[in-house]
């Protein structure tokens, strides 16, 4: 296998806290951006639908991104900034606008009011990209937005697009980690929870973090697991983090994905507020109460 463009590391998002009013909460998000750090993790990215990018408007982007960029100023840490949006004009004014800040690393989703078409996505690919070859960019391949890229594809633009760096990719079925795990692909994979331990056993492949991170040195020592190819570990953790979805759901109920992780938000930082921008509904503080219940019964491990 080629080396691959991105370090195999834990990749973690950083939700928005708002005030009752819906004003941007810069305290609470600083502290949630070092309490990240605090506990080991030097990757983070903001906007993806966890954190709300669909959602904010451009001084919104403007006042967060900014807050992100003085929060993650070291040089031992990497920011990302999430593009999604219906218009790439916005996305490249976005793109522009965190680019001064210092940010090298951006995460996009392809614009979802229409599925592109081969010839559409391959200029949305270039325009985006090729301005910025001292940038490294992650797609975020989910059905929101319309069509899923296959593993050729990703090869096809690896080689047209050498700043296309690594994927995030929320997949659980094995034959599809299969196939990313033999390919030559020199992206890097980012796998969920669901699909990390499997893909882990075939390959090489980093953690995209979601509902391990209500504590994060278990989501470390699933890492590592990953790392070293631990079967009994990763076996025993991933059943456990199967459960703690399943709970998850049962105690929400189906919301977008900021519903559910700002719950783990709120574990590390019990004042950080459930609330997202209208129309999306949060979990409410009960369901919180109830999820946590059930992890300081069932997991202790898993609860700071």
């Amino acid at each position: 296998m080629s080396e691959l463009r991105y370090p195999n590391v834990i990749l973690a998002t950083a939700c928005i806290p708002w005030t009752a009013n819906l004003d941007f909460d810069v305290a609470s998000f600083c502290t949630e951006v070092q309490s990240l750090i605090d506990r080991g993790v030097r990757y983070i990215y903001l906007f993806g639908t966890a954190g709300e990018g669909y959602a904010v408007s451009d001084r919104q982007f403007g006042e967060i991104t900014s807050a992100f960029a003085r929060e993650m100023s070291k040089p031992d840490l990497y920011p990302m900034v999430g593009l999604i949006s219906l218009s790439m004009s916005t996305m490249t004014e976005r793109l522009q606008f965190a680019y001064a800040l210092g940010i090298r690393d951006f995460m996009f989703a392809l614009p979802s009011w229409g599925m592109l078409q081969d010839d559409e996505l391959s200029c949305f690919l270039h325009q985006l990209c090729d301005p910025y070859p001292d940038c490294r960019f992650v797609h975020y391949n989910l059905m929101r937005s319309k069509r899923l890229l296959s593993i050729g594809e990703y090869e096809r633009y690896a080689g047209e697009l050498p700043n296309l760096a690594a994927v995030k990719f929320s997949t659980g079925d094995p034959a599809i980690i299969k196939g990313l795990a033999e390919s030559a692909c020199p992206l890097r994979f980012f796998l969920t929870e669901q699909g990390f331990a499997e893909g882990s056993l075939q390959g090489d492949f980093g953690l995209l973090l979601s509902v391990a991170s209500s504590r994060m040195s278990q989501a470390h020592r699933y890492h590592q697991a990953g790392l070293q190819r631990d079967a009994g570990t990763l076996k025993t953790m991933q059943q456990e983090l199967g459960r703690m979805v399943q709970e998850l759901i049962h105690c929400v109920g189906n919301r977008i994905d900021g519903g559910y992780d700002k719950i783990f938000c709120k574990i590390m930082n019990r004042d950080f507020p459930l609330r997202l921008l209208p129309p999306y509904q949060g979990a409410t503080d009960q369901a919180f109460e109830q999820y946590c219940r059930f992890l300081s019964q069932q997991l202790p491990h898993w609860i700071e």
